[in-house]
């Protein structure tokens, strides 16, 4: 990449992250199949239904082939990004690591409830020389390695609060539980936050800085400092009051100590969008455009809010009406596209439209 690349994308990024005015959005691609865990070919003789998955079977080398060719590929899209490499993304790592069972499936990898109780929730703790996380950090070593410099290396999905502790005790279970023993299932949700801010530091403990900053892993967004992202999927089984008593918090002290900051989340979860406007830690908030959910003009409303006090971030897989529209309806700042492309050709066709 030449210099004047690089000096460019970064201060197309400084400018987004101080909502200064650009002329479009930023744009990274997320190119392949839409669901993660089939982009990468090393991962496919895993995704058999019911297949069992333990960490031995992630020969992290083995998957080094699909990275270098992902890098390759994004190289060619003209985006406003850098490439991100990231642990596998399709393996629920949080999940796996507080000691979940993962299988296979055709598409993707699934965790399964291993506490039998609430109760049990006391116990749990994250040791971070366990299997999975070590197999975590090995991906991050070998990527470190594969990279020499040439791209960063990031944060993948990492699930939240109520992700985490609806997965070890089963999604009905977790809501049960949260008015029975509402002390304890609080105290779980800051014990896998703190989890997440472990297995991140550790993290950034291994990766070097890339040009001078971080970046946020699946999203593709450069940093001009160390940073961190989470997301609250389970949130939608939950009423406001419930998300507001007991999740609001755990979720605001992730973003402890950390500049850059992120929450990715659904349209099913809007509810939630109001505390996260007003979570002083949390700088930017990325909304899905989901496969049967609301249309980006129906979602319009929502990402117009987010600019008022946060970045925006934009996934799916968006089309040239839909970034006409959202290049027409939105402010010229503080936005950021990361769109779902096929292929490298499609992703060219949507650079030069965006162009």
């Amino acid at each position: 990449m030449r210099c004047a690349d690089v000096a460019e994308k970064i201060a197309l990024h400084h400018a987004f992250w101080t909502q200064a005015p650009l002329k479009r959005p930023l744009v990274s691609f997320q190119l392949g199949e839409y669901f993660v865990s089939q982009r990468m070919r090393s991962a496919r003789p895993l995704l058999v239904e019911g297949k069992r998955i333990t960490p031995d079977m992630l020969q992290a080398d083995s998957f080094l082939a699909d990275y270098e060719r992902m890098y390759q590929d994004a190289c060619q899209t003209g985006q406003d990004a850098f490439f991100v490499a990231e642990p596998y993304a399709g393996i629920p790592w949080m999940e796996a690591m507080f000691g979940c069972e993962v299988s296979g499936t055709k598409s993707s990898f699934v965790s399964h409830p291993c506490l039998h109780s609430v109760h049990d929730l006391k116990a749990i703790r994250l040791d971070l020389d366990n299997a999975w996380c070590a197999k975590y950090l090995e991906f991050v070593k070998h990527l470190v390695t594969l990279s020499a410099g040439r791209f960063a290396v990031g944060q993948p999905i990492m699930r939240g609060a109520s992700d985490v502790v609806g997965a070890l005790l089963g999604q009905t279970e977790l809501v049960y539980a949260m008015m029975e023993e509402p002390a304890v299932v609080e105290e779980a949700f800051f014990k896998v936050m703190q989890a997440l801010r472990s297995v991140i530091k550790s993290q950034w403990e291994i990766v070097p800085a890339f040009h001078g900053g971080y970046s946020m892993g699946f999203y593709h967004v450069w940093c001009p400092g160390k940073c961190i992202w989470f997301q609250e999927d389970l949130a939608a089984l939950l009423s406001p009051q419930l998300y507001h008593d007991w999740v609001r918090k755990p979720d605001a002290s992730v973003c402890t100590g950390y500049e850059y900051t992120a929450v990715h989340m659904h349209p099913a979860s809007f509810f939630t969008l109001d505390a996260y406007m007003h979570m002083d830690g949390l700088k930017a908030i990325q909304i899905n455009k989901d496969v049967g959910g609301p249309s980006v003009q129906e979602m319009m409303p929502e990402f117009q809010k987010v600019l008022t006090k946060k970045n925006l971030i934009i996934f799916g897989d968006l089309d040239e009406a839909e970034i006409d529209c959202i290049m027409k309806e939105l402010p010229r700042k503080g936005t950021f596209l990361n769109i779902v492309a096929p292929t490298v050709e499609r992703a060219q066709q949507l650079m030069a439209h965006i162009g």
